[in-house]
This record gives structure tokens, C-alpha cells and sequence, in this order.
């Protein structure tokens, strides 16, 4: 699962550490307010987002776009100018481009690949298996194996709060 995840997520990553895509202005016509409905155990929030639409116009003078659609973090007037960048089809604002979260995923895959490795050294999480603690003790070479597995576990998850928290 960690290599499929990881599969997906290296090349937006790379492209955004890379900083691919065309930069250019868009020149807002208009914007719509939309809202989003989150459902939790005890309450229910609403957030709400906007797409702002108008004609976008790269910076190294190569073509014109008319009624691009990009999401924004607020409302703007018509005749706003906002900086957005074009990858492949898509029109994003250069701060959705942050590679913190990608970053995050892969450090969580790091420690998907750790677990799943303790698992299948020791057995732990089987029907009927050995519990964490019993398993840990049968680990195969443990003055290894234990720091190594451990310690990529730990990276990887303080890697994925650095990541989310800090990027």
C-alpha cells in the first residue's frame, strides 16, 4: 500500500519542488461562493470556498486563456489581478503548489513500509498472532532489526507532522 501511495504521490511532488507550470496573471471577472458541509459525530460546520473566473495571461507572453476557473481562499472584485499558475490543464494559485502535503504523504509512506515490515518479520497483527510485545522480543537479529525498524517508524511519522505543520 505504502509503494502504491508513494507511486501516485512522487510526481506532483517532484513537479512542485521543481516548480513546473507557467506562471501568469488572471484577471477576475467574477467569483461564486460555494459551501462545503462537514458531518462530524457531534456537530456539523460548514466552510466555505470560491472559484473565481476570468482570462489568464502568462507572463512569458504565450497564449491567452478566456473563462479559466481557478479555486481561491476569498473573494475578489471583477478586474482583480491574481497570480496563478498552469500545469498541464489545471490553473492553481501559486500557494496551493506547496509541496508540504506531498511531502507529509511520502513521510507517512516511510512509516506504512516500516510497520509493514514488522509485521512480516515477527508476525504481529496475524489471527491468532503474538501480541506487540511478544512479537518485538522475536524480532529476527534484534539489536538490528528493533532501532532500525523503530527508528524509520519515528522518522517517518515526525517527518509527515514537520512536513504538514512547517511546509
Amino acid at each position: 500500500m505504502a509503494a502504491v501511495v508513494a507511486t501516485v504521490t512522487i510526481p506532483e511532488l517532484r513537479s512542485e519542488l521543481a516548480g513546473d507550470g507557467t506562471t501568469g496573471t488572471l484577471t477576475v471577472s467574477s467569483c461564486e461562493t460555494h459551501t462545503k458541509t462537514h458531518y462530524g459525530s457531534h456537530r456539523r460546520s460548514t466552510e466555505l470556498q470560491f472559484s473565481c473566473t476570468g482570462n489568464w495571461t502568462a507572463q512569458n507572453g504565450e497564449p491567452t486563456y478566456r473563462n479559466v476557473e481557478v479555486n481561491t481562499s476569498s473573494r475578489f472584485d471583477s478586474g482583480t489581478k491574481i497570480p496563478v499558475v498552469q500545469v498541464d490543464d489545471t490553473f492553481e494559485q501559486p500557494q496551493d503548489r506547496d509541496p508540504g502535503d506531498d511531502a507529509a504523504i511520502l513521510a507517512l509512506c516511510l512509516s506504512m513500509l516500516a510497520a509493514g515490515v514488522y509485521c512480516l518479520l515477527t508476525g504481529f497483527g496475524a489471527r491468532n498472532g503474538p501480541g506487540f510485545a511478544a512479537s518485538w522480543n522475536s524480532l529476527p537479529a534484534p539489536s538490528v532489526t528493533g532501532p532500525l525498524v523503530g527508528g524509520l517508524f519515528t522518522l517517518g511519522v515526525l517527518a509527515a507532522l514537520v512536513c504538514t505543520f512547517a511546509l
